[in-house]
């Protein structure tokens, strides 16, 4: 047998690798995005961002990105970067190459940096033309090149499954992030639409977001054009106040609108 060969190891060895008892020591996950001092999303973990077709969770990804570069808080979102997880990184599977630019432009008018500067923290991939697999190909190199990212965004979500009703796809699909967030030590954020009859999240990988994600943001429009976040489901937080969004024709971005 050649000594250099791959031993796969027995379930026995995988089973005390999982043991936890007195003797396990956990170091505190990564504090990587908050809300009003509520920790929202940690390293190992998964935020899904949801909402109907045209709500404009674009825009909020855009803020989030905008947060992690400036290291300040953008229309009340934080991020948090550290000196060895100093990288965010944007996997969009939806827009088109004009309208992709356009969100990294605005981006850039949330961080008031020149373009060119952005970049140094932030990466950003279009992956409109790929499937599935070769999606998750994709960013699973991404990852395994980039040790400094800390924080993991793809919209869509559902562009990396064949089918969102696959309850056996969307599971593993699940287990997927899971082993991204822990091998890495990053937070994911995905993106989920949801459905316009009854405004559940779509499918069974819906169903399956909702059951595992730390934290799934509500993301709606409102009668007066404004547009509201506000949390669905929270393992690690108290629910925040409502975070309401508008364009000023002003300042020509956007800008949150004070709680009264």
């Amino acid at each position: 047998m050649d000594k250099a060969a791959k031993v796969t190891p027995s379930y026995a060895d995988i089973l005390e690798k999982r043991r936890f008892n007195h003797t396990t020591h956990v170091k505190p996950d990564k504090i990587y995005f908050t809300i009003q001092d509520n920790v929202i999303g940690t390293a190992s973990n998964f935020v899904a961002v949801t909402g109907l077709p045209k709500t404009s969770k674009s825009t909020i990804i855009s803020a989030l990105i905008a947060s992690f570069i400036t290291g300040r808080p953008v229309l009340d979102f934080k991020l948090h970067a550290y000196d060895d997880k100093y990288k965010i990184c944007l996997f969009d599977t939806e827009q088109s190459p004009y309208d992709f630019s356009r969100s990294v432009a605005r981006i850039q008018k949330f961080t008031l940096y020149d373009q060119p500067g952005i970049f140094k923290f932030f990466d950003a991939f279009l992956l409109r033309e790929d499937n599935s697999q070769n999606i998750l190909r994709l960013i699973d190199t991404y990852l395994n090149q980039t040790p400094e990212v800390a924080i993991l965004i793809i919209d869509g979500l559902l562009d990396l499954i064949d089918s969102m009703n696959d309850e056996t796809a969307s599971k593993r699909l699940i287990t997927t992030l899971k082993r991204w967030g822990k091998k890495h030590n990053i937070l994911i954020i995905t993106v989920l639409h949801l459905g316009k009859k009854d405004q559940s999240s779509i499918g069974h990988i819906g169903s399956a977001s909702d059951r595992y994600a730390q934290s799934t943001l509500l993301v709606e429009k409102t009668k007066n054009g404004t547009f509201t976040c506000t949390p669905k489901f929270l393992r690690s937080a108290k629910d925040f106040n409502t975070i309401e969004i508008s364009y000023s024709e002003q300042s020509k971005n956007f800008i949150q609108i004070p709680n009264m």
